[in-house]
């Protein structure tokens, strides 16, 4: 018999045993036996770990701006009321009595005189500078060129002057053309005697007398004076003016005033006139004569020759 039997064998002889004894037993039934019972295990449930909570980290803190500090706003000083400063002064420094005018020019009419030591406000100047307008003579503002007088302040702020009259066109007067006398032939016994020629026209004023003087200032001057035949200083002969032409061709004219004025008054050199020109210095010879208000030539010309220092001219008509 084979080994792997044997188990087989001893089961089976076993199981005949207990049907026998069974069997043979009291025929109460057995009591059963409790079905023994297993021990129940705990059900495991597993437990979910919940996902770990990030922790949050700490907000950073927003750091506060300073609180600016405000200060008060600084005043603005407000800006010093300059002191008004007062205009220069113009010293009257040429001749005893200097010209004013109505403009910056001799081409203006003359308006009045200044005596040397006149110290005159200035107001206003031209644009080239040479020329100041000055307050006051006869109550006026007028103009009186810059190198008769003397500026011993800062001009610098001085204004060029508005609304500058524009000088008056000056009326040329025609040349007076001397007279030539008609050449005379030599009687001829066959032809009759020429007829004398037309006598000239009679002038209403004569040469009476032309002084020339030294000024060293850079102007010439001619002083006219118009008498009446009894050369009466009291009765100036008015209603004409004087003419001068210089050796440019430039003229000028100026009335006679009703009254005589004096030149270098209280000096030996003491003159009266009531008619001035001036001109630029230029040497050469001028022409000087009486004209009516229609620019007639009515008098004998003066030709006055400039040279160095000789630059006055004291020119003199009278009556016939």
């Amino acid at each position: 018999m084979s080994r792997k039997c044997i188990p087989w064998l001893v089961l089976a002889v076993a199981m005949l045993v207990v049907a026998l004894a069974a069997a043979c037993g009291p025929s109460e039934e057995p009591t059963p036996l409790p079905t023994p019972t297993r021990p129940m295990r705990p059900t495991f449930t597993p437990t979910v770990a919940p996902p770990p909570t990030a922790t949050p980290e700490p907000a950073t803190p927003t750091p506060e701006a300073p609180t600016a500090t405000l200060e008060p706003p600084t005043a603005t000083p407000e800006p010093a009321t300059p002191t008004p400063q007062p205009n220069p002064v113009a010293v009257v420094s040429g001749a005893a009595q200097v010209n004013v005018r109505s403009g910056p020019g001799t081409g203006y009419p003359e308006v009045g005189q200044a005596a040397r030591g006149t110290e005159l406000e200035i107001i206003s100047r031209n644009d080239a500078g040479d020329w100041w307008q000055v307050c006051c003579v006869n109550g006026q503002e007028v103009w009186i060129v810059g190198r008769l007088v003397t500026v011993n302040s800062d001009t610098s702020g001085v204004e060029i002057a508005a609304n500058i009259p524009t000088p008056p066109v000056p009326t040329r007067a025609p040349t007076p053309r001397p007279v030539q006398p008609a050449p005379t032939q030599p009687p001829a016994a066959a032809q009759p005697t020429a007829a004398p020629p037309p006598p000239a026209p009679a002038v209403q004023f004569v040469r009476h007398s032309n002084d020339a003087r030294p000024n060293s200032n850079p102007i010439v001057s001619f002083f006219g004076g118009l008498y009446n035949q009894q050369l009466d200083l009291s009765k100036p002969v008015t209603g004409f003016k004087m003419v001068v032409e210089a050796p440019s061709g430039e003229r000028k004219e100026a009335e006679f005033g009703p009254v005589f004025q004096r030149g270098d008054p209280g000096l030996p050199s003491e003159f009266v006139y009531n008619a001035k020109i001036e001109f630029p210095t230029a040497d050469g010879t001028y022409r000087a004569w009486v004209a009516d208000p229609g620019g007639n030539v009515v008098s004998e010309v003066w030709d006055s020759t400039v040279s160095g220092e000789t630059r006055i001219f004291l020119s003199r008509w009278k009556q016939p």
